[in-house]
């Protein structure tokens, strides 16, 4: 009895110790109650005292939330580059996380850079970052050549949350050593410890009733293409767009977009997607669409933005309370016809989705729709996940999906799995099951099999014994099988081993092994890989990697299995303050193709980019594009772009720049030449 007492003792002493009450003034506040110094290193992990003093002070003023940084630095201190927003600086950092909804497991994320570059995300429930969300925070500098000194500003406007005060929140403060490569966290927390990464984080307390802005903005812009080639321009209605948003509530958000323009988006990297067996797919970019994704709860094989090639509108709600959180999503694309032929229709594109929560359960459901005036497609989602015991979790998704289209039968269809998820120390493994019928069709996404049965399971390690050799290292094992519902032919099976290191002057090591057997046109064929790849980044001006493979694949188009390898390397880094760049090449090669076939055997892809920020404000990014592949349907090409952008006042932008494509042919001919001028002003 007299142990559970002094155990109860703790557990309450522990409780107030890590607990913080932000208390409110209109000027700059320093004492006691609203400090915080108590930084431990978490990475390496063994939860050393932070070697130069680092103290910080909150307040608030019911508007926006102040901290104050106050670090000691030395010789070591790494001030990194200047850069556009969202765009990474290696350098020393501070940081401050911060969770307004411990259910939903997620946290606001802003950075402190030493050349004052913003770089603002949302730390999803999986622990990976989501750059596309923005913020209007700002902050301020002061370095001298013994302390670097930051006072943040963070709106509360930009915030999700709800109730009324006391507002019980919580808190990750970081400060990272770019030099030695070291994380010092308050209080101790490490993304591999998963859910309790956010259950352990810092709780703080907010007394005052918080201003209830309603947080317009409105962003008109104008676009001005003009085709190369053609030498035409163009103007019309379409050259012309409005970007809105508004906050109802703290914990609403209403975003418009009329006909949003994506002129400014790079070119997408050259790939290797010649030899793949279902149509390639780019990475989600256009941010109006996936930020706030977590929402809906979808990957992009359920809705892929990039379908929509050309939207007239755009139209987003999300919202959060304490129960549960929701969203609404619809988007009309272009009807685009050539010679009475439609190219792509103008098809309207909705996601209605609501998602109950406790402390340990949620359900995710999620309604989405693609239609047209004799054609509908909807897909409904039930996805619950059940944590019952600390670190171990079930899961279950439900998809069911109708669609109609003149002059076909009505399809009707489901895509069924469910899985377990567990985790102890430094170990992770997951199991997972999937079915899905011949008619499930998500005409929103992507989906590229029907009608099989799937068996997953995968299993990884990580340790950090931070020796002179070896700094930390990891492992994992994954093994996958798939069979026809019908006949329980195999669809496809295999399985693979990893294993990579990291050393104390930033050097990884990684091996990679996979061997199977995949079916295609009736016949079974086996397949064979090992990856190795090597890479540095202890030079900040000169870092790169090199990797091999090789192995025995199956090229789609010869119906046969033969030898390939492929060498790629990469060069990146960062020279002085204004200029860094990113060059990778890959060469790949197969064995024993028949000499009259019109698959190419050997060829390189390359990308490379060179940015020029002359300051935070104003940069020039030039990039790019080869590839020498020719084969029956395609051309060696060479692609390359430039822009420009000018922040000329805070969210108001300049865009100048080109797009341009050459189909390699004995000679370069050019078949897509554009160039732009895009101006937007947010009020």
């Amino acid at each position: 009895m007299k142990k559970k007492i002094i155990t109860l003792i703790l557990i309450f002493t522990g409780i107030i110790l890590n607990a913080f009450t932000i208390p409110y003034s209109q000027t700059e506040l320093k004492t006691e109650t609203n400090h915080l110094s108590e930084f431990v290193r978490i990475a390496p992990d063994d939860s050393l005292d932070i070697p130069l003093q680092t103290d910080v002070w909150l307040w608030h003023d019911k508007e926006n939330l102040f901290v104050l940084c106050e670090a000691e630095i030395d010789e070591n201190f790494e001030k990194g580059k200047f850069a556009t927003t969202d765009e990474w600086s290696d350098c020393d950092a501070f940081r401050i996380q911060i969770i307004t909804d411990v259910k939903n497991y997620y946290a606001y994320m802003f950075y402190s850079l030493p050349f004052g570059n913003q770089y603002d995300c949302i730390r999803k429930s999986d622990m990976n970052a989501d750059a596309g969300w923005n913020s209007n925070y700002q902050y301020e500098n002061s370095i001298s050549d013994t302390l670097w000194r930051s006072l943040m500003k963070i709106p509360f406007k930009d915030l999700r949350f709800y109730g009324k005060p006391p507002y019980q929140w919580k808190i990750i403060l970081t400060r990272y050593f770019q030099k030695t490569d070291e994380y010092f966290s308050l209080p101790y927390g490490k993304i591999e410890m998963g859910k309790d990464y956010f259950r352990t984080a810092y709780d703080i307390t907010i007394n005052e009733e918080l201003s209830k802005n309603k947080n317009y903005r409105i962003t008109p812009y104008f676009v001005k293409k003009y085709d190369l080639v053609e030498e035409t321009d163009s103007f019309d209605p379409e050259n012309i767009g409005l970007d809105f948003s508004y906050n109802p509530t703290s914990a609403t958000k209403v975003k418009i977009s009329l006909n949003p323009d994506f002129s400014d988006i790079p070119m997408d990297t050259a790939e290797d997607n010649f030899n793949v067996r279902y149509a390639p797919h780019f990475w989600e970019n256009r941010y109006f669409f996936i930020e706030d994704l977590d929402v809906f709860g979808v990957s992009s094989n359920l809705f892929y933005s990039r379908h929509i090639v050309q939207p007239q509108y755009a139209v987003k709600l999300t919202g959060n309370s304490e129960y549960f959180s929701y969203g609404f999503l619809s988007a009309m694309d272009k009807e685009v016809s050539e010679d009475n032929e439609i190219l792509n229709s103008d098809d309207i594109y909705n996601m209605l989705a609501l998602k109950p929560k406790w402390e340990d359960l949620s359900i995710q459901m999620t309604l989405l729709n693609r239609m047209n005036k004799d054609y509908h497609n909807e897909v409904l989602i039930i996805n619950p996940s059940w944590e019952f015991l600390k670190n171990q979790s079930v899961w279950g998704e439900i998809n069911f999906s109708l669609k109609d289209e003149p002059d076909i039968e009505r399809k009707k269809g489901y895509s069924v799995s469910a899985g377990y998820n567990g985790k102890k120390g430094d170990f992770n493994w997951s199991t997972s099951v999937f079915n899905r019928s011949e008619d499930y069709t998500a005409d929103m996404g992507r989906v590229d099999q029907t009608d099989f049965t799937a068996l997953n399971a995968n299993a990884s390690q990580y340790s950090d014994p931070n020796g002179k050799i070896v700094k930390d290292f990891g492992s994992n094992i994954w093994l996958n099988k798939s069979i026809t519902n019908d006949d329980k032919e195999l669809l496809e099976q295999g399985g693979g081993l990893n294993f990579w290191a990291n050393t104390p002057n930033k050097i990884n090591f990684s091996i990679n092994g996979n061997i199977g057997q995949e079916s295609y046109e009736d016949s079974v064929y086996n397949w064979d890989n090992l990856f190795v790849n090597i890479s540095t980044w202890n030079i900040s001006w000169l870092s790169s990697w090199i990797s091999y493979s090789t192995g025995h694949s199956l090229v789609y188009g010869l119906f046969d299995t033969y030898k390939k390898d492929y060498i790629s390397l990469g060069f990146w880094g960062d020279i002085g303050s204004n200029l860094s760049f990113n060059i990778s090449a890959q060469r790949q090669r197969y064995f024993g193709f028949p000499t009259d076939c019109e698959e190419d055997d050997e060829y390189w892809i390359s990308n490379a980019d060179l940015t020029i920020n002359f300051s935070n404000k104003l940069s020039l990014t030039n990039g790019l594009r080869y590839s020498n592949n020719e084969s029956e349907d395609q051309t060696a090409y060479l692609g390359y772009f430039s822009n420009l952008r000018y922040e000329f006042k805070d969210n108001c932008n300049l865009f100048l720049g080109y797009k341009t494509q050459d189909e390699i042919d004995q000679e370069f001919i050019n078949d897509y030449k554009q160039a732009y001028m895009k101006v937007s002003y947010t009020f």
